[in-house]
């Protein structure tokens, strides 16, 4: 099988997962997401099984901080009107279907 998300193709669920995470921990804290990225992870959030909720109004742009409960490093969303929101990149990938 193998999975598009974007641009870029992946042969496994692996793959993507281990793209996610190397994205997650380069990106710089804080700072919204460079198109490039932005492309993977929209397209990653795409399939999120809430999805529909956590876009609530529109996303405005994705970023990468800190949840401070966790002290993990994980995707967050901003929202057009002002809300943050987090979301699991294992939900998304799990809910990915092959092309």
């Amino acid at each position: 099988m193998s999975y598009s998300i974007g641009h870029v193709g992946f042969k496994t669920k692996s793959d993507v997962a281990q793209h996610a995470k190397a994205l997650l921990n380069r990106a710089e804290l804080g700072r919204p997401l460079n198109d490039e990225d932005t492309e993977f992870v929209a397209g990653l959030f795409s399939n999120h099984p809430d999805y529909v909720n956590k876009c609530g109004l529109g996303v405005q742009f994705f970023y990468v901080g800190i949840i401070p409960a966790w002290g993990t490093r994980n995707f967050l969303l901003y929202r057009v009107d002002g809300s943050v929101d987090n979301f699991s990149i294992k939900n998304c990938i799990s809910h990915l279907r092959p092309n």
